[in-house]
């Protein structure tokens, strides 16, 4: 792999350049070829790297940098690489490791209205958006997951282009052992019974300097007396050291500048400060924990969260208020939790996850070179049960299309099963009530959700669903759209493309022995809301069999079935006949079946009828069922007439149980009926259309997927 990082200025002591050294060395590590781009190149050289100088002119920073892209894009076009890596916000990369912050949010929440009138705010926000835009490619390596979110609300990037990293900590920030520390100790002139105080950092201003300075300048005059404040960052000191000076306390304040021997600094000092106004991360946070100093940070550091939930410091709270960070200070360097802070800040330091940043960071650079974008395909559900007919091909669909190299995810308001390992699940929960009303506030919430993250395709498991590219549906609700001349065959406003019956790419093993005469005979039913797929009418029908008949009945059910409705079955003497299964296993209740049942109230579609014909079961239905013709054209058991009515199905349910011979040819040729392999691979067809639809010029058209 050939890669090219571009930072506009590299000196030994920036955070975002010490970065780019680890990630630059783990890719040399791994034989890719390295090209560093710079305005600026104030360190030493990086042996195995191509380091090139662009010297830009301009009065005006931004001008500078405007014209260092530009210079970039030219050598690249001349020079081309595999990738093309932005430590800083600049058009036309691949990727950006995202070590500043917002500089749009910034610039709302910090300076008045009219800095957003100037060329340097133009400029800027422009080579953010070139990042961060909503319809943009870049690919965003994120360090901070607060900085992230507020990444995505000032620019409405979708969430499938953030790449979260862990911390890259040094380990050799808590390598310095005390001898070296008593050397620093003594070189600034600390008293045996003196405090050192540190600030570590490079950026003065946005680290918050000025409110260190004014929280030492209030300690009380004995605890201030015997304490030295020493500043360690290459960065102009002049309006600080004044600052200090009209404080009373420049005696006792030293500005250092950049350091080398931090790991000895952080080794030497009694406590850390990092009172930031705006800090991606923090790193030396992690890097003082691990040299066993406390710190004192304000909760915006990216980093203050591991200061908070191992507690190796103290964190102050935002909005900053100066008299509570004044009296945190006097806390961090006089509290008897000092002890406990600094062990448990050694113990943090020694995660090895800490220092997993270079090797994550260049595991993805490699993949983005390997592979371009990867579409999200956003699989729509309402109440995800997978019981429901509706969602019995969603896990398969989203396992198909994560192995076809696709990001997926499934949108539901609730759900009540598994989905498949490595597809991310967005809850949208939207209260109680009426199921109209929770569904027009899913699809509210929904179209929120999707407007944000960007899906490349949007594909409804439900028939409401509004907006979709690719609509998963029932053989029935497609027949009702052919009726009213809602489909057609050219595309437009429908494309249909009937599916095989079948989810699974083969037939599943057939477990099930045939029953003999006078044994226990098993009904089995399967749906989201049972009493919608006709429970009751089984119940009535059961309940009317001569008792020693209907001992040897069961009933297994899988499906969601209210209390007042088993009171039914207690009402037919069935209560101790029936299993309501909540479980997602259902080839286990459709392979204990002998008769597998759908009743339905309403005409409907049941996708499971085929996979009881596969396990097989006989099946009891209606003629209002789609999948009826599939029971006739299988000779696999009984079809009732439609309209439907309790004493046709009363017979019919007498006659499956006096006809066990009957039942065990049903059971063969609902076998023979579904092993044929053309009939299976309707998650792979869903897959197959969707990857089309990802590659079309123009997708504008709803296409209906009929199962």
């Amino acid at each position: 792999m050939r890669v090219a990082f571009a930072i506009f200025k590299c000196f030994p002591h920036g955070g975002v350049a010490r970065d780019l050294r680890k990630i630059a060395a783990e890719c040399l590590a791994r034989g890719h070829a390295v090209r560093i781009y710079a305005t600026i190149w104030q360190d030493e050289p990086w042996a195995g790297a191509e380091v090139i100088t662009l010297p830009t002119r301009g009065l005006r920073g931004h001008v500078r940098q405007r014209r260092f892209a530009a210079a970039v894009a030219r050598h690249l076009a001349a020079n081309p690489v595999d990738l093309v890596v932005g430590m800083n916000k600049m058009p036309a990369i691949d990727v950006y490791y995202a070590g500043d912050s917002c500089f749009v949010a910034k610039a709302h929440a910090q300076r008045p209205w009219i800095y957003r009138l100037t060329s340097r705010y133009r400029h800027f926000a422009a080579f953010e958006r070139a990042v961060f835009a909503a319809d943009g490619h870049t690919r965003i390596l994120s360090i901070s997951s607060r900085e992230r979110e507020i990444y995505a609300a000032s620019h409405g990037t979708p969430a499938h282009r953030f790449h979260p990293l862990p911390p890259g900590l040094e380990r050799d920030r808590a390598e310095a052992d005390a001898d070296a520390a008593r050397a620093v100790r003594r070189e600034l002139g600390v008293a045996a019974d003196g405090q050192l105080l540190l600030f570590v950092g490079s950026g003065f201003v946005k680290k918050g300097l000025d409110r260190a300075l004014r929280g030492f300048a209030a300690l009380p005059r004995n605890l201030r007396a015997r304490t030295l404040f020493c500043i360690a960052g290459a960065d102009r000191a002049g309006r600080f050291r004044r600052l200090a000076h009209r404080l009373g306390v420049d005696r006792q304040v030293r500005f250092l500048g950049g350091r080398d021997d931090v790991p000895a600094l952080l080794r030497a000092a009694d406590g850390l400060v990092l009172p930031a106004y705006d800090e991606n991360t923090g790193t030396v946070i992690l890097e003082s924990a691990a040299a066993g100093l406390p710190a004192l940070v304000t909760a915006n550091c990216g980093y203050a969260s591991y200061v908070a939930e191992h507690n190796t410091g103290i964190v102050t709270p935002t909005p900053f208020d100066q008299a509570r960070f004044n009296a945190d200070l006097e806390r961090l360097l006089t509290s008897p939790e000092r002890r406990g802070w600094a062990e448990r800040g050694r113990a943090l330091g020694r995660q090895e996850t800490l220092s997993a940043m270079p090797a994550a960071a260049v595991d993805l650079l490699e993949r983005f070179a390997e592979e371009p974008e990867r579409p999200l395909v956003a699989l729509c559900a309402f109440d995800y049960v997978p019981t429901a007919p509706q969602y019995r091909a969603l896990p398969a669909v989203a396992s198909a299309c994560h192995e076809r190299g696709m990001d997926v995810r499934i949108y539901a308001c609730t759900v009540a099963g598994a989905v498949p390992t490595g597809v991310p699940l967005v809850r949208l929960p939207v209260g109680k009530g009426s199921a109209a009303g929770r569904l027009m506030r899913y699809q509210l919430r929904l179209a929120g959700c999707l407007q944000h993250d960007r899906p490349h395709c949007v594909v409804g498991f439900h028939a409401a669903l509004k907006n979709v590219d690719i609509r998963c549906e029932g053989a029935l609700a497609t027949a009702r759209r052919h009726e009213r001349g809602q489909v057609s065959d050219g595309g437009a406003p429908w494309a249909v493309a009937p599916l095989p019956p079948g989810v699974e790419s083969a037939p599943p093993r057939q477990i099930r022995a045939p029953p003999a005469n006078g044994d226990t005979v098993v009904f089995a039913m399967v749906g989201g809301d049972l009493v919608a797929h006709g429970v009751d009418r089984l119940f009535a029908a059961l309940g009317k069999l001569p008792a020693h008949v209907r001992a040897r009945c069961r009933v297994v059910a899988a499906g969601r079935l209210a209390a007042k409705h088993l009171a039914a079955a207690h009402a037919f003497g069935m209560s101790e006949h029936v299993v309501i299964r909540t479980d997602t296993d259902l080839h286990d209740t459709l392979a204990a079946a002998d008769v597998f049942v759908e009743l339905a109230f309403q005409p409907s579609a049941n996708g499971w009828i085929f996979n009881a014909l596969a396990a097989g079961a006989a099946v009891l239905t209606h003629a209002q069922i789609a999948e009826a013709g599939m029971v006739r054209e299988a000779d696999a058991g009984v079809v009732l007439p439609a309209p439907f009515r309790q004493a046709e199905c009363d017979r019919a349910v007498a006659r499956m149980l006096d006809a066990p011979q009957s039942r065990c040819q049903w059971r063969a040729n609902a076998i023979r009926f579904a092993a044929r392999p053309e009939r299976y691979g309707q998650a792979a067809c869903v897959a197959e259309r969707i990857a089309a639809w990802l590659v079309q010029p123009q997708r504008s058209v709803d296409a209906s997927l009929s199962a």
